[in-house]
C-alpha cells in the first residue's frame, strides 16, 4: 500500500475543488460538504495525533532495518518524507558501508540526545542503548579500512618548534613565513597544507636567514628587530618577572647572534615623557634591563648595549614618578598614564666575535684544528643534522652525503670551514625531506592495501602528534632497535613525552583549536573589564585545566565538572574570587554548585562565543554542540540571515528576539537544539564575568534541552552534560584522531574511534589512556595506499618546482 503523508491527503482533497462552486451548489452539498471535512478531520486526527510525525504504513514499517527505527524514525525519515536526506527503508544494517556516514550520523545524534527532535516520542535509555550498540556492531564488524594518508608539510608552529630542537634556536617564524590555513578544526590537516610559489620563496629567506643566526656570522649587516607590546596592556600594576619598583612593561627574550653592540629602542605611546625632572636633573620614565643589567635610555628612548652574543632576557617597564629612588614601590600606587608601544634591537654594531651560543652548541659538534681535518668534520656535522632534519639516520658515507656536501664545498670556496657548514644548513633547511613528512610505500605494495609503518616513520608520526616536532635522540634509538612498537616500551614513552616540557605544544596546537581558544588573540570586547592582561589569563586557566588533566592522566570527563581551576589575581578579581594577590598562577578549589566548574565556566570559552557588545546564545549553543557533543548543527541556509542587535524596534531581550528569529520555520530546527544550550549561559556576559542584568532586563537562564531535559542555568547544563559524556569522550577522541593523523576522521575510522573509547574506558577515560590508544590504532600504526597511484604532478606544478629549485641554487 502507497504512503501517503497528511501533506499529501491534505493536498489531495483540495486539489480540483472549488469553493464558490460549494457555495452555488445550496445548503445541502454546504451541509455535506461540512460533515464530510468534519469526517476527515476527525480521520487525520485519529491517525495522525497532533505533535506527532507522519506514522509509517505496516508495509513502510517493516522495510526498517531495525525495530526501534521503525518505532521512532521512520516517521521523518522514510523514503517519502526524508527529512534532512535520510530514509532508513533505503539503508541496511547487513550492509552498513554502503551509507556509513548516515549510520555514524545516526549513532552520534542518538548518543547525545539530540534524536529524535523535540516533541516527538523518545526511546527509553535502554532502547537508545540497544539502537545504538546494534548500529555501531554492525558498523564495527565490516571491519573498513582506513582512509589513505596524504603527503604532509610542516606547518608554521611545527617549523618554529623543529628549528628550536634541531638548532637550539627561538626564532619568530611568524615574520617569515604566512599563517596556515584551518580546516575541521585544525591547521595541521594535510589536505589543505598545500605549497604556493610565495611559500617556497619564504622557506629559501628562512632557511638563509636562520642557518646564519644559527651559526653566527660575524659579517651579517646590522638590521632592525620590532617587538610590538599589546597595546590593551593593563600598565597600572606591577608585572611579575619585570624589576621591583615598576608598572606594566615587558619581558622578552632576543636573541643576539653575535658579540657586539646593538642599540635597543623604546617608543613610548601618549601620556608618556621619557623623562622627569629630579633633583637638579632628570631621570628616565622608562626602566630598561639587558641580560639582567639595567641601562639608562636617552632623551630618544634609545640605548647602547654591548652583549655576547646568545639569547637573553630583555625587560622594559615604566618607574613611579612621585617616590624617591630607592623606596620599595611594588604595592605602590603609580601616577604615569600611558604604555610601552614597542621595543626595536638593532645591530649588531662593532662586531667582536661569533661567541659561544646554543645554537652552535648543537651544530658544532666536532671543530677541526687543522685544515686537512676539515672535510671529516663537516661530514659527520652535517650527517647528523640532516638526519634529525629528516627523521632518520644517515650513513655519513652515502650518495644523499654527497649532494650535500656539494653545498657545503661551496660555502667553503666563498669563506672558511663554518661558512660551509652555514651553506649546507641552509640547504637541509629547504629540502623536501625535511618541509614534508615523507612515509615511504614498501616495495610491491598493492593499491588499497594496507600496511604498517616504519617503526622510524612511527617515531615520526609519534613526536609530531605530542610535541609538535621532530623526534628526540632518546625516542629515535627506540625506533632504530625496534623496541618502539612493543605495548611496554611505547607506553613508557609516551608518558615520558607527555611529561616533557615540550608537550606544553599539543595543549596550545590541540587544545588551542579544539576549544577556540587561538581566537582570543583577535577578540574586541565593548567592555571596561577587558584588557590584555585579562585575555592572557583567560587562555592560560583553560590550558593549565587541560595540562593537568593531560598529565595527571584524569578522567577526561573532569573538563566538563572540574571542581578546581587555576586564576592569577588578575583573573581572580574578574572571578570575583577573594584571596588571590599576584601575577602567578595558582589552583583555587571551587565549592559545589560555583559556576566556574569545567570549561563551560571558562571566560576563555564565554569570550570566544560571545561578539563584541553582547552575548550570544547561538555561538555558544553551536560550540557546545561541536566541540563538547559531536554533533555541529547545519549553517543557516541561504537569504536567512538576522541581525539580533537591529531586529526591533523596541528594546526587547535577547531571549524575545531568538524567539522571534525562530518562528521563521527555516530556522527553528537548529535553533531549537542551540538555543536553549546558549540561554543558560547567560549570566555569563560577553567577557564570561557574572552578571544577573542585562542592561534594564533580568536574566533569565532557563531552558529545556532536545530530550526535554528542564535547565534553570549553567549548574543544570553541565550536569545534563554529563549524562551524555560518552558522546564527549567520543567527540574528543575523533579530534584526538584528526590531529594525530593530519586527516578528518571519516566514518571507515569511527570504528578504530569506538575501539580507543572501549579501551580507555576499562582504565577510568583518563586521558593518556586515551592517547595511548590512539597511538596503538589501526589508522595510526599503519599506511593505506591509494586506490589509484598519484599521477605526475601537474604543469603549473612543475613549474613552480623549477622556478623553486633555481632559487635555492641561487641563494
Amino acid at each position: 500500500m502507497m504512503h501517503v503523508s497528511p501533506a499529501q491527503f491534505r493536498a489531495y482533497l483540495w486539489q480540483g475543488h472549488d469553493s464558490g462552486a460549494i457555495a452555488e451548489g445550496g445548503k445541502g452539498i454546504r451541509h455535506l460538504a461540512v460533515a464530510g471535512m468534519v469526517f476527515v478531520l476527525v480521520l487525520l486526527a485519529y491517525l495522525f495525533p497532533v505533535g506527532g510525525s507522519d506514522a509509517p504504513s505496516p508495509a513502510m514499517l517493516a522495510k526498517a532495518p531495525h525495530p526501534l527505527i521503525g518505532k521512532y524514525c521512520m516517521s521523518c525519515h522514510d523514503s517519502v518524507e526524508k527529512t534532512a536526506g535520510l530514509a532508513f527503508d533505503e539503508m541496511s544494517l547487513a550492509n552498513p558501508l554502503k551509507a556509513p556516514e548516515l549510520w555514524e550520523a545516526t549513532v552520534r545524534r542518538l548518543s547525545s540526545g539530540m534524536m529524535p527532535p523535540a516533541g516527538e516520542p523518545r526511546p527509553s535509555k535502554a532502547e537508545a542503548r540497544e539502537l545504538i550498540q546494534a548500529i555501531t556492531s554492525s558498523l564495527d564488524g565490516a571491519k573498513p579500512s582506513p582512509a589513505p594518508a596524504v603527503l604532509r608539510r610542516l606547518t608554521r608552529s611545527e617549523y618554529d618548534n623543529v628549528i628550536r630542537d634541531l638548532l637550539g634556536l627561538n626564532v619568530d617564524v611568524t615574520t617569515l613565513l604566512p599563517p596556515d590555513p584551518s580546516t575541521k578544526g585544525f591547521d595541521n590537516i594535510g589536505e589543505i597544507l598545500t605549497t604556493s610559489p610565495a611559500l617556497v620563496q619564504g622557506y629559501l629567506n628562512a632557511g638563509m636567514r636562520i642557518s646564519r643566526l644559527a651559526v653566527g656570522d660575524p659579517t651579517m649587516a646590522s638590521a632592525r628587530r620590532a617587538f610590538p607590546v599589546p597595546q590593551k596592556l593593563d600598565n597600572s600594576r606591577y608585572i611579575a618577572g619585570l624589576p621591583l619598583g615598576t608598572r606594566g612593561g615587558v619581558r622578552l627574550n632576543v636573541l643576539f647572534p653575535v658579540e657586539g653592540d646593538y642599540e635597543v629602542e623604546v617608543r613610548a605611546g601618549p601620556g608618556i615623557t621619557l623623562f622627569r625632572k629630579y633633583g637638579g636633573g632628570k631621570m628616565p620614565n622608562v626602566d630598561l634591563t639587558v641580560a639582567g643589567k639595567a641601562f639608562p635610555v636617552d632623551s630618544k628612548g634609545k640605548a647602547r648595549v654591548h652583549v655576547r652574543a646568545g639569547e637573553f632576557p630583555v625587560t622594559v617597564a615604566l618607574r613611579d614618578v612621585d617616590l624617591e629612588p630607592g623606596v620599595d614601590e611594588i604595592y605602590a600606587t603609580f601616577n604615569v598614564k600611558g604604555t610601552i608601544m614597542d621595543v626595536a634591537v638593532n645591530g649588531p654594531f662593532n662586531v667582536k666575535g661569533v661567541g659561544k651560543t646554543a645554537a652552535r652548541s648543537k651544530i658544532f659538534s666536532c671543530y677541526p684544528s687543522k685544515p686537512m681535518e676539515e672535510r671529516v668534520c663537516a661530514r659527520s656535522i652535517v650527517a647528523r643534522l640532516a638526519g634529525k632534519a629528516f627523521r632518520r639516520p644517515l650513513a655519513e658515507q652515502s650518495a644523499e652525503m654527497d649532494l650535500l656536501m656539494r653545498y657545503y664545498d661551496q660555502g667553503r670556496r666563498r669563506g672558511n670551514f663554518e661558512t660551509g657548514v652555514q651553506q649546507a644548513l641552509a640547504y637541509i633547511l629547504v629540502d623536501p625531506r625535511f618541509l614534508y613528512r615523507v612515509e615511504q610505500e614498501p616495495a610491491g605494495a598493492a593499491p588499497g592495501s594496507v600496511y604498517p609503518v616504519s617503526p622510524i616513520e612511527f617515531a615520526s608520526r609519534l613526536s609530531f602528534f605530542l610535541w609538535s616536532s621532530i623526534p628526540d635522540d632518546a625516542l629515535m634509538a627506540s625506533a632504530v632497535s625496534g623496541k618502539l612498537t612493543q605495548p611496554a616500551e611505547l607506553e613508557r614513552q609516551v608518558h615520558r613525552m607527555i611529561a616533557d616540557k615540550r608537550a606544553d605544544a599539543f595543549v596550545d596546537n590541540f587544545a588551542g583549536q579544539w576549544l577556540n581558544l587561538r581566537q582570543l588573540a583577535s577578540a574586541e570586547r565593548e567592555s571596561k573589564d577587558f584588557d590584555d592582561n585579562l585575555r592572557f589569563a583567560m587562555e592560560r586557566e583553560t590550558k593549565l585545566l587541560f595540562a593537568n588533566v593531560l598529565r595527571g592522566n584524569r578522567p577526561a570527563v573532569e573538563l566538563l565538572n572540574a571542581n578546581y581551576t587555576f586564576v592569577n589575581e588578575r583573573l581572580a578579581r574578574h572571578y570575583g574570587i577573594k584571596g588571590v594577590q599576584g601575577d602567578y598562577f595558582r589552583r583555587v578549589s571551587l565549592p559545589p554548585g560555583n559556576p566556574r566548574r569545567g570549561l563551560l565556566g571558562h571566560a576563555s570559552v564565554l569570550t570566544v562565543t560571545s561578539v563584541a557588545n553582547r552575548t550570544s546564545p547561538v555561538i555558544r549553543g553551536a560550540w557546545v554542540l561541536e566541540n563538547i557533543l559531536g554533533v555541529p548543527p547545519s549553517p543557516p541556509p541561504p537569504g536567512v540571515e538576522t541581525n539580533l542587535d537591529a531586529s526591533v524596534k523596541t528594546p526587547q531581550t535577547l531571549r524575545e528576539r531568538l524567539a522571534q528569529h525562530r518562528e521563521n520555520p527555516a530556522c527553528a530546527s537548529c535553533h531549537n537544539m542551540m538555543d536553549p544550550i546558549g540561554l543558560t549561559m547567560e549570566n555569563f556576559d560577553q567577557t564570561g564575568k557574572w552578571r544577573t542584568h542585562d542592561g534594564p532586563f533580568p536574566i533569565n537562564a532557563s531552558g529545556t534541552l532536545v530530550d526535554g531535559t528542564a535547565l534553570r542555568g549553567s549548574a543544570d547544563l553541565n550536569r545534563a552534560l554529563l549524562k551524555y559524556s560518552d558522546a564527549f569522550v567520543a567527540n574528543l577522541t575523533s579530534k584526538l584522531m584528526t590531529y594525530a593523523l593530519g586527516r578528518p576522521v571519516n566514518a571507515h575510522e569511527m570504528p578504530a574511534v569506538r575501539e580507543v573509547m572501549r579501551r580507555s574506558k576499562s582504565q577510568g577515560n583518563g586521558l593518556i589512556s586515551i592517547i595511548m590508544g590512539v597511538v596503538e590504532s589501526k589508522p595510526f600504526l599503519t599506511r593505506t595506499n591509494p586506490a589509484r597511484p598519484l599521477g605526475p604532478p601537474s604543469r603549473s606544478t612543475r613549474t613552480e618546482e623549477s622556478q623553486a629549485e633555481k632559487k635555492r641554487k641561487a641563494a
